[in-house]
């Protein structure tokens, strides 16, 4: 049975890839360094920016500076992705967060939206990020339920790295992320295109186990 929902939050819940290919685009104009395309910075979504800011300036220290100040401006206003409120209403199980977001910013961007979970794993909270299991484990154990009984919805084929290591069922939504044929190609089973349809996927699985079950 599915207990509970763990979600990913920049192109989940957060509308918010494009800030990101900005954050780090604008960062390498001010360095005056190459700028780097919208499908190379897709490659790095759903990791640690401090990660994301070594692979494309290396140990620069100006990075870090220049890009929280950009990201100020970038996501000042961020919208929800469409649909995502209600199906957070319509998800009746607990639900939490697995982030690369920074505690910090989570809070600054999804204000009073972070009432809707029971617990929350930015990177502060763990020693390896993803695609290490850590932060999915660690969810899992603040949830109360074990990874068996957990379902994770990303929009990057990190998070579907992720979800394998950690054992974890994984709903790939495609917006901003991946395409469908990335993760069709990198083997995921459970693809969606809105967030209205997590709820029909879990009660479909869930009622379907109680069926399997009662015919034993």
């Amino acid at each position: 049975m599915i207990r509970a929902v763990i979600f990913d939050v920049d192109g989940v819940i957060l509308d918010s890839t494009q800030a990101i290919f900005t954050n780090f685009q604008e960062t390498a104009k001010r360095l005056g360094v190459r700028v780097p395309a919208d499908n190379e910075i897709r490659k790095l979504l759903g990791q640690p920016s401090s990660i994301n800011l070594r692979i494309l300036f290396g140990e620069n220290p100006e990075a870090r500076k220049i890009y929280d100040e950009v990201n100020k401006v970038t996501h000042s206003n961020l919208q929800l992705v469409p649909n995502a409120e209600t199906a957070l209403k319509q998800v009746k199980l607990k639900k939490a967060i697995v982030t690369s977001k920074r505690l910090a910013s989570l809070k600054d961007q999804l204000k009073n939206h972070l009432n809707y979970f029971d617990a929350i794993v930015t990177p502060e909270d763990t020693v390896k990020q993803k695609p290490d299991p850590e932060p999915l484990l660690l969810a899992c154990k603040r949830l109360g339920f074990p990874p068996k009984e957990v379902i994770y919805t990303g929009d990057a084929l990190r998070d579907l790295e992720t979800s394998r290591n950690a054992g974890i069922k994984f709903v790939a939504f495609v917006y901003t992320g991946a395409t469908r044929e990335e993760f069709s190609k990198a083997g995921a089973d459970t693809i969606i295109d809105s967030l209205l349809d997590l709820n029909k996927i879990i009660k479909a699985r869930n009622s379907e186990e109680l069926k399997t079950t009662k015919t034993r």
